[in-house]
């Protein structure tokens, strides 16, 4: 990790591919108008991130209205083991909220799940919004330094989210459950969260069949927010204890 990070470096969001030791890349306007919030100036040492593992240093040339980095050393990190959190998320509000701190927490991959609860609620995520969904979680390694920003997927029936093939852990978020384990080590793991109203004794079969074993997360009942953060929580714990003895 040798001259990548500066002490104090401010992190700036350059597009994936940019990052070649050597390259100028003009910064877009929201990058300008954060380093001059972070009071950031010229000659400056810039922690660049592209979200998909790219990180380099640069040096800062501000102009007036504009920005320019000279890209310095350059690395790479390899991706994260798979957490998974789909989300029966009805209200695209709170689900933004989660999509920020998900990103935080390490998750590699959040899927809004189409569920019979959540069909009929007027906020309900929608493919169109997906786009400011993923612009969220770029912010969101912006601020905490994280190298990979976990993907966003357009909206899925939870039918088809419950056959797609996968490996390692499978959580069904449910007050009833059991309590997880405690170390998960370097397993993928995914954790299904239901609506407001919980998933229908169909949607609970079509997740078991698949292999999810139901666990809780807490003594009661929990908002689709509130279990997919835990979950998150639990599972960086969990895989970190797994993996350090």
């Amino acid at each position: 990790m040798g001259g990548i990070r500066a002490a104090g470096a401010v992190n700036v969001l350059v597009p994936v591919g940019s990052l070649v030791t050597g390259a100028r890349i003009v910064l877009d306007a929201l990058e300008v108008h954060h380093l001059r919030v972070r009071r950031a100036g010229a000659g400056e040492a810039i922690r660049l991130l592209d979200g998909a593992g790219g990180v380099g240093e640069g040096t800062l040339e501000l102009g007036r209205k504009d920005a320019v980095v000279t890209v310095g050393a350059v690395r790479h990190e390899d991706p994260p083991v798979p957490l998974v959190l789909a989300i029966g998320a009805g209200e695209r509000d709170r689900f933004a909220w989660v999509v920020e701190k998900a990103a935080e927490l390490g998750v590699t991959e959040i899927v809004p799940l189409e569920t019979e609860h959540t069909r009929g609620v007027a906020s309900r995520i929608r493919e169109a919004q997906v786009e400011r969904f993923r612009r969220r979680t770029l912010e969101a390694i912006k601020q905490c330094g994280a190298t990979w920003a976990p993907q966003v997927r357009e909206p899925v029936p939870l039918q088809q989210f419950a056959a797609e093939p996968r490996t390692g852990v499978r959580w069904l978020a449910a007050l009833e459950g059991g309590v997880p384990p405690a170390g998960v080590g370097a397993q993928p793991v995914t954790i299904a969260v239901g609506p407001e109203g919980g998933f229908t004794p169909e949607e609970r079969w079509a997740f078991e069949a698949a292999g999810f074993v139901p666990v809780r997360f807490g003594d009661h009942i929990l908002r689709f927010e509130t279990a997919a953060l835990a979950g998150a929580v639990y599972t960086s714990i969990a895989r970190k204890r797994g993996l350090d003895g």
